[in-house]
């Protein structure tokens, strides 16, 4: 398990170096290209207020919520298979 944990650990650094990384690089094209930056952040803005957000939102929650009771009984599901197949220890 400890094998696991460090795995995981060793992916999340990774993971966050990659995003410091990025964003360093968005911020040193940023200060090289002020004028084109500006214009594609008011483009992306006025794309972003066309988008129906309310209804993206209640749609990912139905499925969200539609989706709990499945999760919910495969997760119940796997902790059965695990306490029939652990043996007891008295």
């Amino acid at each position: 398990m400890e094998n696991f944990t460090e795995s995981v650990s060793d992916h999340a650094k990774a993971a966050e170096n990659g995003i410091e990384r990025c964003y360093a690089d968005g911020e040193n094209y940023v200060r090289a290209n002020p004028t084109k930056s500006a214009l594609v952040a008011m483009g992306v803005g006025f794309l972003l207020a066309q988008l129906p957000l309310r209804w993206m939102f209640v749609a990912v929650i139905k499925v969200v919520l539609l989706l709990v009771k499945p999760a919910t009984f495969i997760y119940a599901i796997s902790k059965l298979v695990d306490d029939v197949r652990t043996p007891e220890s008295d």
